[in-house]
């Protein structure tokens, strides 16, 4: 079984059509009132005069809208194509452009804020980096701690003197050259961005509606 389409319609136009059928509903109960209280000729002329002047209005309305003719007579409702295509829109045609108008949105959102792909053994190794360096702040930490006398104290400035091998080796993974340091936090980012991240076109994606 074909499904059928479905349509929206402009809450103007909706109503003018509600109006419109008020009316001739109006008109035919008029017509039916007079019909019901003729006593004499000049009941009957005014019946008359009162249903010509109907029908004009009538014809009036047809003509507003737009109705094919050929409908009337045959009543195939391909005939009402160019009417449709006036008065109402495919659903489709909606859900799409509201889509649109929601990726608009979302690429003012996010101009300033772009989306990337990260691969699943880039974020294994960044995750294990942050824990690495958390278990040396926690170590470090401890060391600290016990610090008691100048000479535990020149013994721990001593063994911290020198670039620490696991720090350098996570500078070579998060693409640092090896003759610099991480002086900053856009140096950081930067780096981490251009080895490991990959933008994401939030526009590659091909629209759910035919």
């Amino acid at each position: 079984m074909k499904q059928e389409k479905l349509y929206v319609i402009e809450e103007k136009t909706y109503e003018a059509h509600i109006d419109e059928e008020v009316h001739l509903y109006g008109l035919l109960h008029q017509l039916a009132f007079l019909a019901g209280k003729i006593k004499d000729r000049r009941d009957m002329e005014n019946l008359i005069d009162t249903a010509r002047r109907y029908g004009e209005i009538a014809e009036e309305k047809f003509t507003a809208w737009r109705i094919p003719g050929r409908y009337l007579v045959f009543g195939d409702r391909k005939d009402l194509a160019e009417l449709k295509a006036a008065e109402l829109t495919p659903l489709t045609a909606v859900l799409k452009e509201h889509d649109a108008k929601i990726r608009e949105k979302q690429r003012a959102a996010s101009s300033n804020d772009p989306a990337y792909i990260i691969s699943g053994s880039a974020f294994r190794m960044l995750v294990g980096d942050l824990f690495g360096l958390l278990a040396q702040y926690g170590f470090l930490h401890n060391r600290v701690l016990e610090v008691k006398t100048e000479r535990q104290l020149a013994r721990l400035q001593k063994n911290l003197s020198g670039e620490h091998p696991v720090i350098r080796r996570m500078y070579r993974r998060w693409g640092i050259p090896d003759s610099t340091g991480v002086t900053g936090f856009d140096m950081l980012e930067s780096a981490i961005r251009r080895t490991h991240l990959t933008p994401y076109d939030q526009d590659g994606r091909e629209d759910v509606y035919d």
